[in-house]
C-alpha cells in the first residue's frame, strides 16, 4: 500500500518560511512541527514551532523559489513529500520541485543553544520595534542599540560610529546598570511583533514572541559594553 506524505502549508506557516528566507536561503524541514534556520554568518539562529505535521526530513537549497513554486497555485496546494522531491497539486495543476543535498546546505547545529544568564530583560512592543527599524531605514542609521543609562533602557536607532549621528530613542524599560548592547540592523530579521527579550554582557541576545512560539538568537557586536 503506497501511504501519501501529505500536508497543507498555512498563511502563518508561509509567513515564517518568507521571514526565514531574508536569514538564510537554506532550509531544511524536519519531521515534526519545528522550523529552524541560522544565517550564514552564524549570528542569527531562530525556531518556530507550526501549526502542520512535516511528514519527513527533506531540504531545500533556495527557499524564495519554493516560495515562489507556491504562489503559482492560486488555491492552497497540497505538498506530497516524497524521498527526492515535492509533489505541489490542488486539483488543477501539479508542480515537482527537487530537493536539495543537506551536506552543500549551511543548517542550524542539531545541539540547543547553550545560553549564559542574561543580565538585561525587557518586554519590547511591535509598536516599539517598528517604528525603531522604520527610523534607522529613514535616517539610513546601521545600528539598533539596547542602551541602559543606569535608570532606564531605550532602544536606540543610531551610528555608534558617528559622534554626530541622528538618533531616535524609544523607552522600553527599567534598569539599575549601565550598557550598551549594539546590534547591525541588517541583523534584526524578527517578524513584526511584541518579544520578551533579553541580553547577556557575553554577546548573545534571546527574543521570544509574547504571542507565539516564535524565538530568534541574536549575536551582539563586538564594540556594546556592560558596566553593571
Amino acid at each position: 500500500m503506497n501511504i501519501r506524505n501529505t500536508m497543507k502549508l498555512s498563511n502563518e506557516t508561509v509567513a515564517i518560511l518568507k521571514n526565514y528566507a531574508s536569514i538564510n536561503q537554506n532550509i531544511q524541514f524536519k519531521q515534526g512541527n519545528t522550523l529552524s534556520t541560522i544565517s550564514p554568518q552564524k549570528n542569527i539562529l531562530t525556531t518556530a514551532e507550526i501549526s502542520e505535521d512535516i511528514p519527513n526530513t527533506f531540504a531545500i537549497y533556495d527557499l524564495n523559489k519554493l516560495l515562489g513554486a507556491l504562489s503559482l497555485f492560486e488555491k492552497t496546494p497540497e505538498l506530497d513529500v516524497g524521498e527526492t522531491k515535492l509533489n505541489i497539486h490542488n486539483g488543477e495543476y501539479e508542480l515537482d520541485y527537487v530537493y536539495g543535498d543537506p551536506a552543500m546546505l549551511v543548517l542550524p547545529p542539531e545541539k540547543k543553544l547553550d545560553f549564559p544568564d542574561p543580565e538585561i530583560n525587557f518586554k519590547m512592543s511591535k509598536d516599539a520595534y517598528d517604528a525603531c527599524l522604520k527610523a534607522a531605514q529613514v535616517l539610513a542609521l546601521p545600528e539598533l542599540v539596547v542602551h541602559g543609562d543606569g535608570s532606564k533602557i531605550f532602544l536606540v536607532a543610531t551610528d555608534t560610529n558617528n559622534n554626530s549621528s541622528d538618533e531616535f530613542r524609544n523607552e522600553v524599560g527599567t534598569t539599575d546598570k549601565d550598557f550598551q548592547m549594539v546590534f547591525k540592523i541588517e541583523n534584526m530579521k524578527m517578524m513584526s511583533g511584541d518579544y520578551d527579550v533579553v541580553v547577556s554582557s557575553k554577546g548573545i541576545s534571546h527574543f521570544k514572541n509574547a504571542n507565539s512560539n516564535l524565538e530568534y538568537w541574536i549575536a551582539t557586536e563586538a564594540s556594546s559594553n556592560y558596566e553593571g
